[in-house]
């Protein structure tokens, strides 16, 4: 049983987009996803000329992906933004995501990324990551617009 690591090809996008709707169809967001909409946000995430992505192969069958973006900012400050980190369903808890993880960090770190950060939902993945050297951070707020919960007047 071989692990592989390696970036994601265009033609793993819908591989991927599989893996999504498998990993968000469980605990704790038991989302309903259809594939286009999987594989729009797979394509929409690594369109952009900062993505990266990766994904891990077992016995040839790609089995977890890490997607996001570098970020840039002043003093040569870069940091990774993870928009998507998915383990198959019948792959976790055997530490494919720890596996996954210490390779996009050592990745990260040849590519002189200063650091990695996200957003999850839910303890389960909230405590994924704190196992993994992840921690809470109070250096921002989330914050949220519902475009259709409020109407904002130019005329104001």
């Amino acid at each position: 049983m071989s692990n592989q690591f390696r970036s994601i090809k265009p033609e793993d996008f819908p591989t991927c987009a599989r893996i999504l709707i498998k990993a968000y169809s469980g605990e704790p967001w038991h989302n309903t996803w259809s594939h286009d909409d999987a594989l729009l946000r797979i394509e929409a995430i690594m369109s952009g000329f900062s993505a990266r992505g990766y994904v891990m192969e077992h016995n040839q069958e790609i089995v977890a992906m890490c997607l996001g973006r570098i970020d840039y900012y002043y003093n040569n400050w870069r940091q990774f933004c993870i928009d998507e980190f998915n383990v198959m369903p019948d792959y976790q808890e055997k530490q494919i995501g720890s596996k996954m993880l210490t390779y996009v960090t050592d990745t990260m770190k040849q590519q002189n990324i200063n650091r990695m950060f996200l957003i999850t939902g839910g303890a389960e993945a909230a405590r994924f990551y704190e196992n993994n050297c992840f921690e809470v951070s109070n250096k921002g707020t989330m914050m949220e617009f519902v475009l259709n919960d409020c109407f904002l007047s130019l005329d104001k």
